[in-house]
């Protein structure tokens, strides 16, 4: 499994007469006030390690699944607990993305290295147009029951996706977009229930919906400890496989 990462914002903004005139009007406007909704650039960059723990629920699956992750920038560690006990661990070091399970180590070649590099990128709100070929402010909709601005964008590994962010408070509603996988399966993402753990602010609710299937991350803690770069490191268990 792979805990998505979660990046969101909050703010209390006041918007008139968005139906006829968007306050704002280009792309770099909501980028900037998704920034200083989250508190600031200077608070994204400050950010350089991250550990978070949580819950998650799916369609399918009995019982909690228990999740920590760690987070260096371009770099992470989740271990993630199934309800009847099963351990696995997934990391990327920078350069390699692996997954170690009950049947063994792999390396994960299934998506982009890219894709998995903006995935650990912890100050993502700082560099999100560094990872688009094409992005634009495409209007305002509406999306999960919200008046949103609307980018849309195609990856520099040729997948498309779509972001809106509330047209009164800022906020980062969700994502729906093509899986990065060979499949390109639609999925939409949806952020919720935003507080402070001493950093810029987090959704700690996350809704996935992926096919006929669901999921729910809740992010019970996060904290900003200094993390060594030896957490990162490749296990023994993939290290064969790189031969």
């Amino acid at each position: 499994m792979r805990i998505l990462t979660l990046l969101i914002v909050a703010s209390a903004v006041v918007v008139s007469g968005w139906s006829q005139s968007p306050e704002l009007k280009t792309l770099d406007a909501v980028l900037e006030r998704y920034q200083q909704a989250l508190g600031g650039a200077e608070a994204i960059r400050k950010v350089q390690s991250e550990t978070r723990h949580g819950e998650a629920q799916g369609s399918g699956i009995q019982g909690k699944i228990t999740f920590v992750s760690y987070s260096k920038q371009f770099k992470g560690l989740s271990k993630v607990t199934m309800p009847n006990g099963e351990q696995h661990t997934n990391g990327f070091d920078g350069a390699i993305s692996w997954s170690v399970g009950p049947k063994g180590a792999q390396i994960d070649k299934s998506v982009p290295l890219e894709s998995v590099r903006r995935d650990a990128d912890l100050q993502y709100p700082l560099h999100q147009q560094d990872y688009f070929s094409k992005y634009e402010l495409a209007g305002v909709t509406d999306f999960e029951g919200h008046r949103c601005y609307w980018l849309h964008g195609t990856t520099h590994w040729g997948k498309d996706n779509n972001q809106y962010y509330d047209v009164k408070t800022g906020l980062l509603v969700g994502y729906r977009f093509q899986s990065d996988d060979k499949n390109s399966i639609p999925t939409i993402l949806v952020f919720d229930e935003y507080k402070s753990f001493g950093g810029p602010l987090v959704a700690t609710r996350q809704t996935g919906r992926q096919g006929g299937q669901t999921q729910t991350t809740i992010v019970k803690s996060v904290s900003y400890e200094p993390l060594a770069d030896s957490l990162f490191e490749l296990p023994a268990a993939v290290k064969p496989l790189l031969k």
